[in-house]
């Protein structure tokens, strides 16, 4: 095309930032918007090379790659315009303005257009979503001009879109395709509009602060003008439908009574006496400042000792929902704040979701297993529930996906762990910990009369051969399994005679025997005094150690031997820095007092520890005496006691100093048949609270010094 001096060419303005397509050749004009109603007298002539067109919330845009070539005066600038006569008085529009004036499943949109009469409009709006129609028929449509006929066009083929091809109209005002036909087995879609209606009225029944009333109400103001093709309606409308669900206001009554939660501790569970003694103390204290802000009680012991029942327990006492979350393998701070919806599938925190499924706002909120969170490279869980833990921040507890502060201070926050000590720092300082160590032989038996059997049965034998552990887990399921050999061989009974009034072939009550539960347990999973029977007689240079597991106490041999060298150390059985350290620390204490006991030093001599088994992690510091024990008896020849155990920490003085877990290891020992115990003297109290029949059967010196330790475990 040629440039002339005078020439009539498409403008576009750059104002706005905003680039029109050319519609009649390759040639624009560039003209510049100085103020809203003046564009500048000189523009500039380009050529377009390219044109790329891209769809943003559901709105078209174009850009262009354009050339200069020459400066325009632009003398004159005539936007074009289009005048459209409305049609209101055609049948045609009437019917159908009618058809869909009496739809149910109608938008905002259409329902705009028929009040602004804008039928071609809507005709074309309606053709667009007709899925029926084809290639052809679409163009026959494109290429009508005139707008009458085309919503001739448009009423026709929505009288087609049932199966028959027929027209389904029944009255004058209506058009009621086949397939909109109530049946009664088709499930109803809820319209949008009603959909928005009803999330309005939860809306306005919640009493919002100021600030969440203005954020809410603006967010449906923007649903409701929004076209439900759009991508981002939905994804209001989960936000706003989550918002309508969450418990703002909605509480229970407490009904604290401590003779009731007295009495509901006692029946639910055995022993623990304790910890029952500290929940009292704890729900006083909620009764008397009618709050539950302070600290936040963490149940740590090995698994199946009740940790979750007596949260579930202290829910029942207090007359409120119980609600359980479980962090166990979280790796995503996500997990606990949420997603931010600009994400794909977004979704709420853990937290905020069983709010929404709680339905109040003053749950016990249990969080299970709070040790087993890790940090990755999402972020770090444990730091996401220190705002949650935190009474002076949790009153505004921010959850990314709502994007707006809920009030998490009325929860009764409690947690649950095995091991307190993978807790990070800042999040132990926030918790309350309430140590719960493993049941005895006689509270397991206890157990299992009152909370396992509705009857009597044989018990001594199921706990002693076929379980080994610190709660009662293994047990329910030993006894659940002979509880179905009942069931079966009832089953069996009736099947025989069904017309029968009593049971043919069975004897009642059924009684079981210790033949009978070998027969059903099988083969005995746990061996009674298995590493006593083995291990029996003692060689020097071994002793028995304690330690506690997140399983509860466990009974840990210490091996070493001795050859010819030059007074290095070997250590074998996975063992940490700190039970390597306690080696050093034992072996420097024996070597400084060797002289004073008559004891051959081990400078000619290379000293080998081993602790079985060597695929399990071992450390600690408890096993300090331990290792002196087994260090003076390969140096003396002496053998120890086959049926005693020591633990506790030991300085390079020779002071023996307090370990935990005392229960944990005295009921370990006891289990695995050994009689004495030695314990450091400093663990007299924890060792007092053990239960007396216990006591009076183990054997248990409390010793001072390592001297006192040796002689305990050489006694005769």
């Amino acid at each position: 095309m040629k440039i002339e001096d005078s020439m009539e060419l498409p403008v576009i303005l750059v104002a706005s930032g905003v680039l029109l397509p050319g519609a009649t050749n390759n040639y624009v004009v560039i003209a510049y918007k100085v103020s809203p109603d003046k564009v500048y007298e000189v523009g500039t002539i380009a050529y377009v090379e390219k044109l790329f067109g891209w769809t943003f919330n559901s709105t078209v845009h174009y850009s262009l790659d354009v050339v200069g070539l020459h400066r325009a005066n632009i003398d004159k600038l005539s936007l074009p315009t289009c005048v459209v006569s409305k049609i209101v008085d055609s049948p045609g529009a009437k019917l159908l303005a009618q058809n869909n004036s009496s739809s149910k499943n109608i938008s905002h949109e259409i329902l705009n257009l028929i009040d602004e009469h804008d039928y071609a409009t809507l005709a074309d709006l309606c053709v667009s979503q007709m899925k029926i129609l084809g290639f052809m028929q679409l163009l026959e449509f494109l290429g009508t001009r005139e707008p009458e006929k085309r919503i001739d066009l448009c009423v026709k083929w929505m009288g087609k879109r049932n199966e028959n091809n027929t027209l389904a109209l029944k009255l004058p005002n209506s058009v009621v395709p086949a397939s909109q036909k109530p049946q009664s087995k088709q499930r109803k879609v809820p319209n949008a509009k009603n959909q928005v209606e009803q999330l309005e009225e939860k809306l306005n029944g919640i009493e919002f602060t100021e600030e969440i009333s203005d954020r809410v109400f603006s967010e449906l103001h923007r649903l409701k003008n929004m076209n439900s093709q759009q991508s981002e309606y939905n994804v209001l409308l989960n936000w706003l439908e989550l918002v309508a669900a969450l418990p703002w206001n909605t509480s229970t009554v407490d009904d604290i009574e401590i003779s009731k939660a007295r009495t509901i501790l006692a029946e639910s569970h055995e022993a623990m006496d304790d910890v029952k003694q500290r929940v009292l103390e704890h729900l006083v204290v909620c009764k008397m400042n009618n709050s539950v802000n302070g600290m936040i009680l963490c149940f740590s012991g090995p698994p199946g000792i009740g940790k979750t029942s007596i949260a579930k327990a202290i829910a029942q006492s207090m007359g409120r929902k119980f609600q359980r979350v479980s962090l166990g393998g979280i790796r995503d701070e996500s997990d606990i704040r949420g997603h931010r919806r600009t994400y794909v599938a977004a979704m709420p925190g853990r937290i905020i979701e069983a709010l929404k499924h709680c339905k109040t706002n003053n749950p016990v909120f249990l969080l299970d297993e709070v040790d087993k969170l890790y940090s990755g490279n999402q972020g770090s869980p444990s730091a996401a529930l220190l705002e949650l833990l935190d009474p002076e921040q949790n009153s505004t507890f921010h959850d990314h996906y709502l994007n707006m502060p809920f009030d998490v201070s009325k929860i009764m926050f409690i947690a649950t762990a095995n091991d307190i000590e993978r807790l990070e720092p800042a999040l132990k300082d926030r918790l309350e910990i309430i140590e719960m160590s493993g049941y005895s032989l006689k509270e397991k038996v206890k157990i299992c009369e009152n909370h396992l059997l509705s009857r009597q049965l044989s018990k001594h034998c199921i706990i002693e051969e076929y379980t080994m552990e610190a709660g009662v887990r293994q047990l329910e399921r030993n006894v659940g399994a002979i509880c179905r050999h009942v069931a079966l061989r009832l089953a069996e009974a009736l099947n025989s005679d069904p017309g029968a009034d009593v049971l043919p072939d069975v004897e009642l009550p059924i009684k079981i025997n210790e033949a009978d539960i070998h027969r059903i347990l099988k083969i005995k999973h746990m061996k009674r005094v298995k590493i006593v029977e083995k291990m029996r007689p003692l060689p020097p240079g071994v002793c028995f150690g304690l330690s506690v597991t997140t399983n509860g106490g466990k009974v840990m041999p210490i091996e070493a031997s001795k050859s010819k060298g030059t007074g290095k150390i070997v250590t074998t059985g996975h063992l940490g820095k700190v039970l390597n350290e306690s080696i050093l620390v034992a072996k420097g204490w024996l070597g400084a007092n060797a002289e004073r006991f008559g004891l051959k030093a081990f400078e000619e001599n290379d000293i080998h520890v081993h602790l079985p088994a060597g695929s399990i992690n071992k450390d600690g510091p408890s096993a300090g005496t331990g290792l002196a024990c087994a260090l003076v008896s390969l140096a003396t020849g002496v053998p120890l006691r086959s049926d005693a155990a020591v633990t506790g920490e030991i300085s390079l003085t020779g002071h023996v100093l307090p370990i935990g877990g005392v229960k944990e290891k005295v009921l370990a020992a006891q289990r695995e048949g050994l009689r004495r115990v030695v314990l450091p003297k400093s663990n007299e109290e924890e060792y007092m609270k053990i239960d007396g029949d216990i006591r009076q059967e183990m054997d248990v010196v409390l010793a001072d010094t390592v001297e006192e330790v040796i002689g305990a475990m050489m006694e005769k």
